[in-house]
């Protein structure tokens, strides 16, 4: 029969190595817990196949690409980078002709101070004009909501030095203040803005070296970059954002050139509207190609080539990325592309949707 010291050994004993059990296990625990994890971040497991929540689409309705350069391709890194396997597919609504049109069109004209009844060239075509010095002319697509402004600064020569400009931002500023007072500026469209100095040459707008040498400042307004959130982040970490790109890759949805007047209708003495909705709440992803395909299928001839740029000799293209294509006409889509960008300015567009979900013509 055990005494009671004997008894109270074996206990201690058994504290302790219970104790001593129990350390290891839960080192054992934390390390196996962190040697999965390891494994899935090595390892992650496969994402779900891309919805395709618009089954197969249009192809990107990229215009005509005329006289290309010899391209070769000559990146920072030596290799193209590595691509997400899918992206986003954003419903972009197309105007369709409606009784509205007509309202809505002269409901624009008179914000923008053309008061008169338009001519009506086409069906979709109306055209204003103010018998005022400046012989303002404002030319709609009554569809699309697009138009074309133009004031004839020369007629008025004293616009030319009413500069003194104070800063980029203020111009800017005052610029898109008086774009949403006329219910033009949607929120999507306050993106990059850039801003070009210009002057006057002989009655030509020429680009001038600073702000303080401008008569006249040029603000193109692109539409904001898509970012895409990191669905895990409290913070809601953006992991990549993702650009817009035009035709013309130098000019914004909306560009306006403005003098220093203080008076309304001589402060824009042009504007060029082409904005299209998005609705960025109806989406679906799709599989794109990978960057060697896009790059091949440029390298062949495929793609858009911007007539912004050489069109000649030979060009080096230095970055590749995706961004979204900003058509100049109402799309149904707003899709994906892979951007080329090279020396001398070249710019070029290959679609990033993989060709098994375009449509067939």
């Amino acid at each position: 029969m055990a005494t009671l010291t004997e008894a109270s050994v074996t206990a201690r004993k058994a504290i302790k190595w219970g104790g001593i059990g129990f350390v290891v296990i839960t080192i054992l625990w934390y390390i196996g817990v962190g040697a999965v994890n390891y494994y899935k971040l090595l390892n992650p497991p496969p994402l779900p196949p891309a919805g395709v929540e618009f089954s197969e689409i249009q192809a990107v309705n990229f215009p005509e690409s005329k006289n290309r350069p010899k391209i070769l391709l000559e990146l920072p890194t030596g290799t193209i980078p590595a691509f997400p396997d899918r992206m986003r597919v954003y419903w972009a609504p197309t105007r369709r002709s409606g009784f509205a049109d007509s309202d809505r069109a002269i409901e624009t004209a008179t914000a923008l101070g053309f008061l008169f009844k338009p001519l009506q060239p086409t069906e979709t075509n109306y055209v204003w004009t103010n018998q005022d010095q400046l012989n303002s002319r404002l030319e709609m697509n009554i569809i699309t909501g697009h138009f074309e402004l133009t004031r004839q600064w020369q007629n008025n020569p004293t616009l030319a030095t009413l500069g003194n400009f104070i800063s980029d931002k203020v111009v800017i500023t005052e610029t898109e203040n008086y774009l949403k007072r006329v219910g033009l500026l949607n929120e999507d469209a306050v993106g990059v803005e850039k801003v070009t100095y210009l002057k006057n040459d002989v009655g030509r707008l020429v680009n001038a070296l600073s702000l303080s040498d401008a008569d006249f400042v040029q603000i193109d307004i692109f539409r904001k970059n898509i970012d895409e959130i990191d669905p895990e982040s409290k913070t809601k970490e953006v992991v990549a954002s993702y650009p817009f790109y035009r035709t013309d890759p130098t000019k914004g949805l909306i560009r306006t050139v403005v003098t220093g007047s203080k008076i309304q209708n001589e402060k824009i003495i042009s504007m060029d509207y082409e904005y299209t909705d998005i609705d960025y709440a109806k989406s679906g992803t799709y599989p794109i190609k990978t960057g060697e395909e896009a790059w091949a299928e440029l390298s062949a001839g495929g793609g858009f080539v911007s007539p912004v740029g050489p069109k000649t000799g030979e060009v080096k293209i230095r970055r590749i990325f995706l961004g979204y294509y900003d058509s100049n006409e109402n799309q149904q889509y707003a899709m994906p592309i892979y951007v080329f960008l090279g020396d001398q300015g070249f710019t070029a567009y290959v679609s990033a949707i993989s060709e098994e979900w375009i449509e067939k013509k």
